[in-house]
């Protein structure tokens, strides 16, 4: 990479900007928000001492990264915020954070909340359930589980083991007789007063037992009933204690990596080359190691502080706190963050830099974890072995060296779109990428929508076929699309249809893929490299059709608020959509840039900025 030279001439000051406003910079503590010419915000930094803080910038200029370089050559303006405390700042460095999601600033693309179990003890008779989000309402929170099956497994068990109820009732209605999950002893049917209270009760703190992670006291315990219920001729119940027994034994079994204490943690492993970083978070609940997961940095932060920047994001909106975070190294505002964590989560949350003993070695696993991550990151997959893979697994005629994927975007009918990628020798091929604006079809109906993608590409005199056509879907899809080219004269193009994970008939059903005259989808195994390649290509084809769909809405949102603004005709509104990506750009744009314009002057610019200023929030 190229370094980013930050002044050219020695009596200069570097970054004019940012050394202007320096008289105006205060003492005290907040943060400060860097901003381009347009007014978009480029980096949210926070500063015990924000003179101090802005000042190190113009420092020593030369030692700075190509993009903190960029950066502040970008930068036209700061503005700071006070705040009484660092930790004030702390608190609103995240909140902007969120709000403008800035360029420079580093951002976590895996957001999403993984799947808890939640039991509320103030219930007659507790119900375990699935939440993405622990809430301070009293009730018991477990997890979170790294994978869906994680969790539904450890319901199962639940199930099995001790009869706890899962139906989504928070008060039960009497039944006369019970339901289902009672016929498969998944259940102890108080809905039917099949138990008392206080046999109910007794499963659900055994079931918490197992859940904390004490599955070993458990298993004394409900041995010794078990024995003394034989012991009292209850043989019944010494039949039930042995059953539950065998289940928690042979679910304890499948956990390894069984730790001495039975702390909740979250390990973390940080791994960094070459400008890249990956940071994984092994997961521990209860003593034991329940799962992991990894996030990928292409780009290091400017300030260089990336494993405090993902701490700050990685557990706002309520993301579960464990008690101990285990940290590979120091970050700076470590006593602030433990503070800031312990008022979330309402008890002491620890935050351990290099401890040694078990902790240590809990370190080292994340942080092997964390380089091996890296290296498969940067190391490419071979795309001839897939290509070479694919083709055995679909047997087809020939390498699939031309691949291309087929979807469909719309919401609720609205904004339809179509988009076409296609991969070279398992490379993604751009000049062969189409997108396609939806016109003969009204309404939700993909299927009209995917034959008229079909028939409007593949009809082109002289169009390149693929060796191997995928469409996002599953069978309804495929036989679409099928049909379509089967109509065109194409039966010779092969197709399939991929369809996305999810559930059905309430069970998880994993990512799959359908093929022309096969009842029952392929299911290839998880790290196949053919498999592997067509979900890149999926999900490359999803990126840019969800892409072009935002565009348009975006657009349209555009034209359908300039058909209101005054002095604002026909040939300016299509002047103005075809420079402007969106309502904000054209806020945002300077009085200068929008008289600039062909068919604008600076009075038809101020009339239109003024009006937008006044009717658009």
């Amino acid at each position: 990479m190229t370094a980013i030279t930050p002044y050219s001439h020695p009596d200069k000051p570097p970054y004019p900007a940012l050394a202007a406003a320096m008289d105006r910079i205060p003492q005290g503590s907040g943060v400060y928000l860097f901003k381009d010419a347009d007014g978009r915000v480029l980096y949210v930094g926070k500063a015990v001492n924000l003179k101090n803080r802005l000042g190190s910038y113009l420092k020593t200029p030369e030692k700075h990264e190509p993009k903190t370089a960029l950066m502040l050559k970008k930068m036209a303006r700061v503005d700071v915020i006070l705040t009484p405390t660092g930790r004030e700042a702390l608190i609103l460095e995240r909140n902007l954070i969120k709000e403008y999601r800035p360029r420079y600033n580093v951002m976590l693309r895996d957001d999403k909340n993984y799947l808890c179990l939640r039991l509320d003890l103030k219930e007659s008779f507790p119900a375990l359930r699935f939440v993405r989000r622990f809430h301070p309402d009293g009730a018991l929170y477990f997890g979170p589980y790294s994978s869906a099956g994680m969790a539904r497994e450890t319901l199962k068990v639940m199930k099995q083991a001790f009869g706890v109820r899962t139906c989504k009732e928070r008060r039960l209605a009497p039944r006369s007789r019970p339901c289902l999950e009672y016929q498969l002893a998944h259940c102890l049917g108080p809905c039917a007063g099949m138990v008392d209270d206080t046999a109910y009760r007794q499963a659900v703190q055994e079931a918490v037992l197992f859940l904390k992670g004490k599955g070993g006291h458990l298993l004394k315990r409900l041995k010794a009933d078990m024995e003394q219920a034989a012991a009292d001729l209850d043989f019944e119940r010494a039949a039930v204690l042995r059953d539950r027994i065998q289940a928690i034994a042979q679910t304890l079994e499948r956990q390894d990596m069984a730790r001495p204490n039975f702390r909740d943690q979250d390990v973390l492993g940080l791994a960094e080359e070459a400008g890249q970083a990956l940071i994984v978070v092994l997961v521990v609940r209860g003593g034991l190691v329940s799962g992991s997961r990894e996030y990928f940095f292409p780009e290091l932060p400017p300030d260089g502080d990336l494993l405090g920047a993902f701490l700050r994001q990685y557990y706002a909106e309520g993301r579960p706190l464990p008690e101990e975070l285990l940290l590979p190294v120091d970050v700076p505002d470590r006593r602030l963050l433990e503070a800031l964590f312990s008022d979330d989560k309402g008890s002491k949350v620890a935050l351990s830099v290099a401890p040694g003993g078990e902790k240590a070695r809990l370190l080292a696993m994340a942080a092997d974890n964390a380089r091996d991550a890296l290296r498969r990151r940067r190391s490419p997959p071979d795309p001839g072995a897939a290509l070479f893979d694919l083709q055995a697994r679909l047997h087809l005629p020939c390498l699939p060296a031309r691949l291309e994927c087929l979807d469909i975007s719309t919401l609720q009918g609205e904004q339809p779109v179509g988009a076409l990628t296609a991969f070279t020798d398992g490379v993604p091929d751009k000049s062969r990428y189409r997108r396609f604006k939806i016109k003969e079809v009204e309404g939700q109906d993909d299927y009209a929508m995917l034959r008229e993608v079909v028939t409007r590409h593949y009809g082109k005199a002289g169009q390149e076929l693929p060796d191997l056509l995928v469409v996002d879907g599953g069978r309804g899809q495929l036989n679409v699309v099928t049909q379509t080219l089967k109509e065109m004269g194409l039966a010779n193009i092969r197709v399939a249809g991929l369809a996305k994970a999810g559930e059905n008939e309430g069970r998880p059903v994993r990512d799959r893929l359908f093929l022309p005259g096969r009842k029952n989808p392929l299911l290839p195994p998880a790290n196949a490299p053919g498999w592997l390649l067509l979900l890149r290509l999926r999900d490359e084809t999803h990126r840019f059709a969800i892409t072009y769909h935002r565009k348009r809405a975006r657009q349209e949102m555009l034209a359908s608020i300039l058909d209101q603004a005054p002095g604002i005709g026909p040939t300016r509104k299509r002047r103005l959509l075809s420079h402007f990506p969106n309502l904000d750009a054209v806020k945002a744009a300077s009085l200068e840039e929008i008289a600039a314009l062909p068919g604008f002057n600076q009075k038809v610019a101020a009339g239109l900025k003024e009006w937008l200023t006044e009717t658009v929030t």
